[in-house]
């Protein structure tokens, strides 16, 4: 945010036009506050500034209350911020560099003091619809969209999700989140998308649930995630899909559940010897609770699937022979 308000700074004094007809005094005031780095110091200034120049309607007027609602947020006076970001957006001049920030300090600011939320919303949209219609003239918004765009979906996210026992609602903040998510690929966005993703789970509106954890597993590969996925494909009766999460998962970190989940499912798909493999895994990686689950239905498919009416002796034969394999892959050797 420091990063942003610098180039708003600059951009302000960089659109100031000629000023020798002002008086010198007011004109050094000016330059000595807009060159200010430390925020209370500058803060101080623009009072000084704004109790002896700001019933002058002069062309510095309008920069004066984009400084003043701008050094407000950043000190987290966010009523201020308000009262003097609103008098500067009252000025028809006023353009879209100065237009996106000073939406999002508003947006921001009702959100936090929540002051009036639906107004917080709509400034939000403001950011969104504003930085759409400069993605049409210029073709490029990267940092518009990372600055900008993004934490205003998040912010509408933030007042969707109050209401999210109304699925409608629940759906909307996710669509929010998720078009966040897509725009800077940022922390903040991704655990929006992760927390509204579970929630549409619970609320039986797994297909969507999956698109958002598939969205975010795309660009940072997990074996949580894969899990997640596992899981929710094989609830809604998608069991190739559930399958390919889960070894996914199983590939990025060996876990006992993991493994059990694929032997029965594998299982179930006909695939028995794979199904052996990953149950004589499940059983090696030792798990309290996972593994003597695991072993009793490894033994079950190994003795009266695999190698049923086979001599006991070649029974276990293959028993042997299928765990020194699963402890081979698993770099287990024995004592």
């Amino acid at each position: 945010m420091k990063k942003t308000a610098f180039i708003v700074a600059t951009l302000i004094a960089l659109s100031l036009p000629l000023v020798s007809a002002l008086d010198k005094q007011q004109v050094d005031a000016w330059t000595a506050l807009v060159s200010e780095k430390d925020l209370q110091v500058k803060m101080q200034k623009l009072e000084e500034y704004y109790n002896k120049y700001g019933a002058k309607d002069d062309r510095y007027s309008m920069y004066m209350y984009v400084h003043l609602a701008q050094t407000n947020y950043l000190l987290q006076q966010y009523e201020k911020t308000i009262q003097f970001g609103e008098k500067a957006l009252t000025y028809k001049e006023i353009d879209a560099s100065n237009k996106l920030p000073l939406y999002l300090y508003l947006a921001n600011s009702y959100n936090l003091t929540k002051k009036d939320l639906d107004k917080a919303y709509d400034y939000s949209e403001q950011i969104v619809q504003l930085a759409n219609s400069l993605r049409s003239a210029s073709q490029s918004n990267t940092s518009i969209d990372i600055n900008y765009t993004a934490p205003a979906l998040r912010i509408q996210v933030q007042l969707l999700a109050v209401k999210a026992q109304d699925p409608r609602n629940a759906l909307l903040a996710f669509n929010k989140a998720l078009e966040a998510y897509k725009l800077d690929k940022s922390e903040k966005s991704a655990n929006f998308v992760v927390r509204l993703s579970d929630h549409l789970r619970k609320i039986d509106m797994v297909e969507d649930a999956i698109r958002g954890i598939e969205a975010i597993n795309q660009d940072k590969p997990n074996a949580e995630y894969f899990n997640m996925l596992g899981k929710w494909y094989n609830q809604v009766k998608n069991m190739p899909k559930a399958i390919e999460s889960f070894k996914s998962a199983y590939n990025l970190k060996k876990n006992a559940q993991v493994a059990y989940n694929l032997g029965i499912l594998l299982n179930q798909a006909q695939e028995l010897d794979s199904a052996i493999a990953y149950l004589a895994e499940a059983h090696l990686l030792n798990d309290e609770k996972v593994s003597p689950e695991a072993f009793k239905l490894f033994e079950h498919l190994v003795f009266f699937e695999k190698t049923k009416g086979q001599p006991q002796p070649d029974q276990e034969k293959v028993y042997n022979e299928i765990l020194a394999a699963a402890r081979a892959r698993l770099g287990i050797t024995l004592p």
